[in-house]
């Protein structure tokens, strides 16, 4: 039974003693017993991702006969060791909260690896959040598939196929989605998506294929998804990024924002951006240009000698919040425990994100997609 690509190791773990049937621990004891003592923290109950030290990777290739340079391509968590392990001594293994956003995978897609009682649990990477061939959102849940059918929302497949492109064509392109959805969630929390009619369409179809309230769904990445990647490719366009460090140059950062909003508007499909950003910032408190990630972009773009990498590494104060809770205290006046326990039930609170960039750790055989 081979680890279908980006799994979870704990899940192919888990699907391999079912098969045995066994339970996943006790699959992971014999896996690594033998003259030496074996250490295990954890279990598959406390936690969902499985970690292995150097010589239980090791002990784990004997075991199924795959070469461990395959393993590495398809476990993309399996190493290097975790920090919290030693590849001194005999084989360790751990059982920890995945350190990376993941999704159940496709049933149709991976339908020879599929069981009802235990799904198959996959890293989306930057992409793999979107099964293109049955058109649907894949979301997060350990008990069986969970997804989004994507059939009334073309425009969120559409701009599926730009984020592959920009992925592929552009390096950095992660930087420029978690920069792009720090400056539209910027106005996302001001409960722009209330009176906004694309977001408010796309809130209330999720609503209804979900079971949830409209409020409990706002503040999942699919509402904002189609103007984050939109707003990723402008970003990351050298010309544009040309025209505005002149504009900076010629007329000053005022300006060069100024045309960026109307470039940015024109872009998503809402030319009055500038101008209901203009009027609103006129009601702000002072600094809040300060707590701008537009702001913060431009100045990283205009400053002296920027790097390619200082564009994309914005700052967690001015990220678009991780965490499903944190994100709905922006965007309803309700308390939050009586709007979010539907968008848990219904598994919005987990799965991709458009996470802030982060250097990625050192390792031999660490790898992303």
């Amino acid at each position: 039974m081979p680890p279908v690509a980006a799994e979870l190791t704990g899940s192919w773990l888990r699907r391999m003693a079912l098969a045995s049937g066994l339970p996943a621990q006790d699959l992971v004891r014999g896996i690594l017993n033998g003259s030496q003592t074996v250490q295990i923290t954890g279990t598959p109950k406390t936690a969902l991702e499985a970690y292995l030290n150097a010589p239980a990777r090791s002990a784990l290739a004997r075991f199924t006969r795959v070469p461990q340079s395959r393993l590495y391509e398809l476990l993309p968590q399996l190493g290097p060791t975790h920090p919290r392990l030693s590849d001194d001594g005999g084989p360790q293994a751990a059982w920890f909260t995945p350190a990376h956003a993941w999704v159940t995978a496709c049933p149709q897609c991976t339908a020879r690896a599929w069981s009802r009682r235990q799904p198959v649990l996959l890293y989306p990477g930057s992409v793999g959040h979107i099964c293109r061939r049955h058109r649907r959102w894949l979301l997060a849940n350990a008990h069986g598939p969970a997804s989004v059918p994507l059939g009334i929302l073309p425009e969120v497949m559409a701009a599926h196929r730009r984020h592959v492109a920009l992925v592929r064509g552009v390096a950095g392109a992660a930087g420029a989605v978690a920069v792009a959805a720090a400056m539209v969630w910027s106005w996302l929390a001001q409960q722009w998506w209330i009176g906004d009619k694309l977001w408010s369409r796309r809130a209330a179809a999720l609503a209804s294929l979900t079971g949830c309230p409209a409020v409990s769904v706002a503040a999942h990445a699919l509402i904002a998804y189609p103007e984050t990647i939109s707003v990723a490719a402008l970003l990351s366009n050298p010309q544009w990024q040309q025209r505005l460090r002149q504009s900076a140059s010629d007329d000053g950062l005022r300006a060069a924002k100024a045309m960026a909003l109307e470039d940015i508007g024109r872009w998503i499909g809402r030319p009055w951006l500038v101008d209901w950003l203009t009027a609103d910032a006129r009601t702000r408190r002072p600094g809040a240009e300060e707590r701008d990630p537009l702001q913060w972009w431009l100045g990283q773009l205009t400053g002296p000698n920027p790097s390619p990498g200082d564009l994309w590494c914005v700052p967690d104060s001015l990220a678009r919040p991780v965490h499903y809770g944190d994100r709905l205290t922006f965007l309803t006046d309700l308390r939050v425990r009586e709007v979010i326990d539907g968008a848990k039930a219904a598994c919005l609170t987990g799965g991709w994100e458009p996470v802030p960039h982060r250097p990625s750790p050192a390792g031999p055989h660490h790898s992303s997609r």
